[in-house]
């Protein structure tokens, strides 16, 4: 029995699984985030679309590009792209997004959408990807390649030993060192930066470029705390800097989609 339970969790363990950034919280952090800062024009066209008040009816939307990946194998690579974290991390988009299939493109082809005059379903869907795809493309495990699927074939022991991959700390753990509501967690990271600050990262509507600073992340911060290696442990210690560094993923990702989507509906 013992040996069949330790087989069981060694499988479930090691499975393949899908690279999901931030895990639930940290996107809707994200879109409360967007809301915050959205023009009274992106607020109308944002509730015309989606159906509902703009806050709400995008924090509903914040997930939905995870939960259709089941139903929709074909977008899944467009929650990532690979940057390789050994080489110059300068995105190449003939070498790192093969057929257009990565985050930085399929973000610009729903941005190209919502602008357009496409019918209303079709911006629809564009707007809830890319409510949920500029979060992704800010996470540093789905910008930085280390052959590692993006940090799930890592296995940390965090804490108490808990087990879990190291993408699994990054969606999780590290958004959960911010505290557990989204709402007071959005609006904590919003009045930690300055009018300026915020304008800046509002007018930041290159994916190439967000992806590129994420993998300089991973490369620079992540993955030298594991040294590389395929297990490691980290402590309460180690969190509390990577903490810091998902505020200010987060804030960059709620910030360039609000200015993008105020650009979307001006």
């Amino acid at each position: 029995m013992r040996i069949l339970r330790q087989a069981i969790v060694f499988a479930l363990f090691f499975a393949p699984a899908p690279a999901m950034a931030w895990g639930p919280e940290g996107h809707e952090i994200v879109a409360h985030l967007a809301a915050m800062h959205l023009t009274p024009k992106a607020k109308a066209g944002v509730t015309a679309l989606l159906g509902g008040e703009a806050q709400a009816s995008m924090v509903i939307a914040s997930n939905w590009a995870d939960e259709i990946r089941d139903d929709r194998p074909q977008t899944a690579s467009w929650h990532y792209v690979n940057l390789e974290i050994d080489g110059g991390l300068r995105y190449d988009a003939a070498r790192d997004c093969p057929r257009g299939n990565c985050a930085v493109a399929q973000i610009a082809r729903d941005a190209a959408i919502l602008q357009s005059r496409a019918p209303p379903a079709a911006r629809a869907e564009a707007l809830k990807f890319l409510i949920h795809l500029v979060g992704d493309i800010h996470q540093p495990l789905h910008a930085g390649e280390n052959h590692d699927r993006g940090g799930n074939a890592v296995r940390i022991l965090y804490r108490r030993g808990k087990p879990m991959s190291l993408h699994q700390f990054w969606d999780s753990s590290v958004v959960a060192a911010l505290g557990r509501d989204p709402v007071m967690v959005a609006t904590r990271i919003d009045g930690a930066f300055s009018a300026a600050q915020k304008a800046a990262m509002m007018a930041s509507r290159n994916p190439a470029a967000w992806a590129m600073n994420s993998a300089a992340i991973a490369r620079n911060v992540i993955y030298r705390q594991t040294g590389g290696r395929p297990e490691a442990k980290l402590t309460e210690r180690d969190a509390a800097p990577d903490a810091a560094i998902a505020r200010q993923q987060l804030a960059k990702a709620g910030y360039a989609l609000a200015g993008m989507l105020n650009a979307a509906f001006r």
